[in-house]
């Protein structure tokens, strides 16, 4: 699929919140979430996801910690914050509308008069 980036660049924030609502992550494991969920069909750049994470940040639907890992290297994890929950069950309310209103445009299936 090219392009697979920009299919989902409007939807990239909510798919960050929707990875952390399950549990807290760093970006490389998100970015391979996305691309083993999506069968590889979707991929985000390192500077995208980054900049979602930078924007999450600072409308603070989401925070940050560092730990180490096994192997002793600091890694930077994020976590959904009560205003990012927020944020996501009101998207996950209109999705339903967005996803049908989608379809039905870029498939095709609508109908329209045109005035004369």
């Amino acid at each position: 699929m090219s392009n697979s980036g920009e299919y989902i660049r409007g939807f990239t924030d909510y798919i960050v919140l929707s990875i952390l609502a399950k549990f807290d992550s760093y970006g490389y494991e998100m970015s391979k979430i996305i691309e083993s969920v999506s069968k590889s069909n979707f991929t985000l750049t390192e500077a995208a996801l980054y900049f979602a994470l930078k924007r999450l940040l600072e409308d603070e639907r989401i925070t940050s910690y560092t730990e180490k890992n096994k192997k002793g290297m600091t890694r930077r994890f994020y976590q959904i914050t009560p205003k990012g929950s927020a944020s996501l069950a009101a998207f996950r309310q209109d999705w339903i509308q967005i996803e049908s209103h989608l379809s039905n445009l870029v498939g095709g299936g609508f109908e329209y008069a045109r005035e004369k």
